[in-house]
């Protein structure tokens, strides 16, 4: 028999195994541009939820130069 890590187990039982992505995206909410790291999860049954917060201009306009 195979130990499993608590990480492998998750997945076979029913855990919360996740894949994120984030991405940097320049948003305008009620006529005010801002900086957002929008985050992408998706589970392991291909639910996926999203959830954005604040980042620094900065990381936008890097994200922009490089055509992401």
């Amino acid at each position: 028999m195979k130990k499993l890590t608590m990480i492998e187990a998750a997945g076979i039982i029913g855990g919360n195994k996740e894949t994120c992505v984030s991405s940097y995206e320049a948003v305008v909410v009620g006529g005010t541009a801002s900086c957002k790291e929008v985050i992408t999860c998706t589970d392991k049954h291909g639910n996926s939820t999203t959830s954005m917060k604040d980042a620094s201009p900065s990381a936008c306009v890097s994200a922009n130069k490089l055509g992401l």
